[in-house]
């Protein structure tokens, strides 16, 4: 038959270093954690920002088209980065601006056009004339933006809008 040991010396040591143990797992886990947030805090701010540049990308290219007194396309004198010969045939107008580390990218494509009627739709009575007579052009905007160079954190907006000439 044992006997039990009745001497506990070094149970104080054996308890305290447990304890430091779970402790430490404690903290790993913390700072674990606190590095996952961090990085996914940051790129949740890239995407927003990527979004915002793309959307700015966009209001840039609306602003532009709704600068224009006629068609672009029909325009004798191009500006410098007009595209006359695209992949589908349509021509397409583009831009690009960096501001506090985002890029934000527009191109402009011609789809078509057709005859409008000012008593139509709303959106026939846009641009620079209300006649009847005059002709409906549909437009594509596309809007790119990315924040610090990251492509993964590109962004695209697209956007077809009418402009009657």
């Amino acid at each position: 038959m044992s006997r039990p040991l009745r001497n506990d010396n070094g149970i104080a040591l054996v308890t305290a270093l447990l304890f430091l143990l779970v402790l430490s797992v404690l903290v790993t886990a913390l700072h674990y954690t606190t590095i996952l947030e961090h990085v996914s805090s940051r790129k949740y701010q890239n995407s927003q920002q990527s979004f915002y540049a793309a959307e700015k990308g966009v209001r840039r290219g609306m602003g532009w088209l709704a600068a224009q007194g006629g068609p672009p396309e029909e325009a004798l004198t191009a500006d410098p980065w007009f595209f006359p010969e695209p992949l589908d045939g349509a021509p397409i107008w583009a831009d690009a601006e960096t501001a506090d580390g985002c890029t934000n990218t527009y191109y402009i494509e011609h789809l078509k056009k057709e005859a409008s009627t000012v008593t139509g739709h709303e959106s026939s009575k846009k641009g620079t004339t209300t006649s009847t007579g005059s002709l409906l052009h549909y437009y594509r905007i596309t809007g790119k933006g990315s924040s610090r160079g990251t492509p993964a954190g590109t962004v695209v907006l697209q956007l077809v809008t009418t402009v009657t000439y």
